[in-house]
């Protein structure tokens, strides 16, 4: 069988939506928090945030340079990170890997963890605490064989997308961002016309036991 792991499925979505280099000051993750105080304005490689890659080499934030994110933020670096962060961290480990649970990642790589994985919980009827656990993990299980994987899948992607847009209404500051949440989250729907993101998949099945 074969079909990706968590950080091969943060590459293909990386690839896919985040691009190179973005500096645009009115988004907030662009700026780095100097360990004495204050902002300043660096930028993000890949979705990379200076603030968290910073936190991956354990320097200051505001010791970054555009020129050394620029260099250094690999796609393999930054699926790197995002394992660490949005996978591993927040205990989506803890769950049997499946196309569901790489939805919940880039969920969460987006909008945090603990709000993709409340999600993810109140979908599947578990106490949405935004900590995975063996009670969690069963209830996915069940869910994913009472609806099969594409209908959990797309479940899931609805409940993300109203999420998108309660939080970008007209008029508001992230409404700028609006459908490109939106085209993110729907790539993701087994409707999808091939070639798509679910031909990735098509050898995946539930776990034994």
């Amino acid at each position: 069988m074969s079909f990706p792991n968590p950080e091969q499925a943060f590459q293909i979505a990386i690839a896919q939506w985040e691009g190179l280099w973005e500096a645009n000051p009115s988004d907030t993750g662009n700026y780095a928090h100097c360990k004495a105080g204050g902002t300043k304005l660096i930028g993000t490689m890949r979705g990379v945030t200076p603030d968290v890659y910073a936190a991956w080499i354990q320097i200051d934030p505001c010791a970054l340079t555009a020129q050394q994110m620029q260099q250094d933020v690999t796609l393999p670096v930054a699926a790197q990170i995002a394992v660490k962060d949005y996978y591993q961290q927040p205990g989506l480990d803890k769950l049997s890997w499946s196309p569901l649970i790489a939805i919940t990642m880039d969920f969460g790589w987006t909008a945090g963890p603990s709000r993709a994985i409340k999600t993810l919980q109140t979908l599947v009827g578990a106490t949405a605490d935004g900590v995975p656990g063996p009670a969690s993990a069963n209830l996915v299980n069940h869910y994913i064989a009472r609806t099969g994987i594409a209908a959990a899948c797309d479940n899931y992607t609805a409940r993300r997308v109203d999420y998108y847009l309660s939080i970008s209404q007209p008029g508001t500051p992230d409404a700028q961002f609006r459908q490109g949440w939106l085209n993110r989250a729907n790539w993701f729907l087994s409707t999808n016309p091939s070639p798509c993101w679910w031909d990735n998949w098509r050898d995946w099945t539930p776990a034994a036991g």
